[in-house]
């Protein structure tokens, strides 16, 4: 008797591990996605798009790549890619441009939270990204955040 209920607890145990596992895996899977689009409240109808240099800035509606997927990852935080590219910020040494970059799972410097003010904050971090508007390129780049319009973000369904 003693032998069977310890089989059982036993078997109990491996079949609640195995569950922990496959759930910890499907929650993993099904992370919230959506596609969207993202306007900059200094440049207007324009939207984030991925420059064939792989740079983020703002271009008019209709260029290719600016229909990015937003995939939810914890916090409050979202990944942002096109393809097998994701929006990659960094900090503000050497070149502070935003680009994308191939998407690595996990990395803070990938992972972006729209703040209440509208700002598009980096994990990694804590800087916003800005548009560069003295540029006609229109170049997102990290930034401080100084509650400016080319600090305000819109994320609308693609």
């Amino acid at each position: 008797m003693t032998i069977h209920l310890h089989r059982l607890v036993r078997g109990l145990v491996l079949a609640a591990a195995a569950l922990c596992v496959a759930l910890a895996f499907s929650g993993q899977a099904s992370a919230a996605t959506t596609n969207v689009k993202l306007l900059n409240q200094a440049t207007g109808a324009k939207l984030l798009t991925k420059d064939p240099s792989g740079l983020a800035s703002m271009k008019t509606p209709g260029t290719p790549n600016q229909i990015w997927k937003k995939t939810d990852t914890n916090s409050g935080y979202a990944t942002y890619a096109i393809g097998t590219g994701c929006l990659t910020g960094r900090g503000l040494q050497g070149a502070p441009v935003v680009t994308i970059e191939r998407c690595v799972a996990g990395a803070t410097r990938q992972q972006w939270r729209k703040g209440a003010s509208g700002d598009l904050q980096l994990r990694l971090n804590g800087l916003v990204a800005e548009v560069n508007t003295a540029n006609a390129t229109n170049i997102v780049r990290m930034a401080f955040f100084l509650v400016k319009p080319n600090q305000r973000w819109t994320i609308v369904p693609a």
